[in-house]
């Protein structure tokens, strides 16, 4: 469910982006990306932080 919704929310950013571009306004897509794209990082780095506040994420076994 979540793979879906990530990619109806690019379907959704790709089509705001050509219409924005259309409005000579074409920055806006790219800041609403880097923030998706900045919360998503957020969110895999705080699934790695362990107890001792720590990251854990990238150990090679």
């Amino acid at each position: 469910m979540k793979t879906i919704l990530r990619y109806a929310f690019f379907i959704v950013i790709i089509y705001i982006a050509f219409f924005l571009y259309q409005k000579q306004l074409g920055a806006i897509p790219f800041l609403l990306l880097s923030l998706y794209l900045f919360y998503e990082s957020f969110r895999e780095y705080k699934n790695g932080i362990d107890e001792n506040g720590s990251f854990s994420g990238g150990k090679t076994p």
